[in-house]
């Protein structure tokens, strides 16, 4: 394992983690680069209409939503996170900000295995946190060892 990115696979949601609310790192930005398994989320009018009717108002680049820590608290509020889920966590806000370029959720990839090539490049570069990928499972990559901890205590490791 690398000394500055920390991952694993956990027997939670991305929506349990942000509904805990200790577990998140100070973030300006969150990223919503799929949604309930919908790739481009800020693309599809549907979840568009849902959003405002909540009173949501993202920005969107390149169908990735882009929403601050009460938008995002309030997307779980409202039960939006239902699982498939890939959420990125960023310390600053990026009207440009473009997801990984690989699919990070459980159903795709196995963080108990490894990450996929350049997630940790890609993370030092974006000034990325965390990133969140839910399915049968829930896989987290972050630079920080207290995060890693925190989440290690708290959701036991998953065995799928």
């Amino acid at each position: 394992m690398s000394d500055s990115l920390y991952f694993g696979r956990l027997q939670s949601s991305v929506a349990e983690v942000i509904d805990a609310g200790d577990l998140l790192p100070h973030y300006e930005l969150a990223a919503v680069a799929v949604l309930e398994g919908q790739e481009r989320p800020g693309e599809e009018p549907a979840v568009r209409r849902h959003l405002r009717a909540e009173g949501i108002r993202p920005a969107e680049h390149r169908g990735t939503l882009l929403v601050d820590a009460g938008s995002l608290e309030r997307m779980s509020s409202v039960g939006l996170f239902g699982g498939g889920d890939e959420v990125y966590f960023s310390s600053e806000w990026n009207e440009e900000f473009e997801p990984f370029p690989g699919r990070i959720s459980a159903d795709a990839v196995n963080f108990s295995e490894g990450t996929p090539l350049g997630l940790e490049e890609w993370m030092a570069d974006t000034q990325c946190l965390l990133v969140l990928g839910d399915g049968n499972a829930l896989n987290y990559a972050t630079t920080s060892a207290e995060l890693h901890q925190k989440l290690s205590a708290r959701y036991p490791a998953s065995r799928r």
